[in-house]
């Protein structure tokens, strides 16, 4: 689109598809969801993850589906504002849930939307308090019959972490119908930094299997921007 951002790897960025993110500025209210609607007609809008929709910012994953119903009810109801068709969540923490009920929540948190939910794929921590932060998980939350989300910059620290690369399951993921959204950014593989991708990275190869529902989102900062030598 004229005038509007482009990436050094992707070219322009398309607005057919926005997400509003927890690292948004201020509160996504009902009556924003109406104004968004409004003014961006061309736009599919939908939430990402623990997006700030009550005055308390809360991490609100789904791990915590019960803990944090308010939460989740409010975020389904601008979600169905926003006519979203979709909605990706982070998994949580393995204190709050087991794997199991991490993606029995995932389901329920659909029926309470009115639309796909989908498990967004983390990487190794200290601790290793995440779900969803190994291959051997990856490969649950493919087997499970659940949509997903598949961030390649989370891959890329799962990767730098544990020194291990399954490109067979990645493509696989990748390619199935349930891969509702694929996010790309750049990282050193030691923290998810969400800098703009201006070199090809080991994954891209692998976006050509992508299915063809699935939306791409660009994560990279502008704002931010980082410049090689």
């Amino acid at each position: 689109m004229a005038g509007g951002v482009t990436e050094p790897l992707f070219g322009a960025l398309s607005t057919a598809h926005v997400q509003l993110v927890p690292q948004s500025f201020g509160i996504v209210t009902e009556d924003l969801a109406d104004r968004l609607r409004a003014a961006s007609q061309s736009t599919q809008f939908r939430l990402h993850a623990n997006v700030r929709v009550l005055p308390q910012h809360r991490l609100a994953d789904l791990s915590g589906f019960d803990t944090h119903g308010d939460w989740f009810r409010q975020a389904a109801r601008i979600s169905q504002r926003l006519a979203a068709p979709a909605y990706t969540a982070h998994p949580g923490l393995r204190t709050e849930a087991s794997m199991a009920r991490m993606i029995d929540n995932a389901s329920r948190c659909a029926d309470l939307f009115g639309c796909p939910v989908g498990i967004e794929g983390q990487y190794p921590t200290k601790g290793a308090p995440c779900l969803v932060s190994t291959w051997q998980e990856y490969r649950r939350v493919f087997e499970s019959g659940v949509p997903y989300a598949i961030d390649l910059s989370h891959v890329h620290i799962l990767v730098a972490r544990t020194g291990m690369r399954d490109d067979a399951l990645l493509r696989d993921m990748l390619a199935c119908e349930r891969c509702i959204e694929a996010h790309v950014s750049d990282n050193d593989g030691r923290g998810d930094w969400h800098q703009v991708c201006e070199r090809p990275p080991w994954w891209l190869p692998l976006l050509a299997h992508l299915h063809p529902k699935a939306v791409v989102f660009s994560e990279g900062n502008h704002r931010r921007r980082r410049t090689h030598p």
